[in-house]
């Protein structure tokens, strides 16, 4: 089973934004491994808008030119 979480992003502005971030189903079976929160999320969701990562662990949205990271 997934899990949704709040996060925040950063874009490459360094504007903050509150997002939803959709976890790894293994990620619930390893919550207290030592894993980065961002190695274990599915995806984003921002504006309603759902952003799968790149291989630099970023966010790039198809419908804007902003590339989020996660910061928390």
């Amino acid at each position: 089973m997934s899990k949704i979480i709040d996060i925040k992003v950063k874009d490459q502005f360094s504007k903050v934004i509150e997002a939803k971030a959709l976890l790894r189903s293994f990620a619930e079976q390893h919550q207290h491994d030592a894993i980065d929160l961002v190695k274990k999320i599915e995806h984003i969701v921002v504006d309603g808008e759902t952003i799968l990562p790149s291989i630099e662990l970023l966010f790039e949205s198809q419908k804007s030119s902003n590339i989020y990271k996660v910061v928390e």
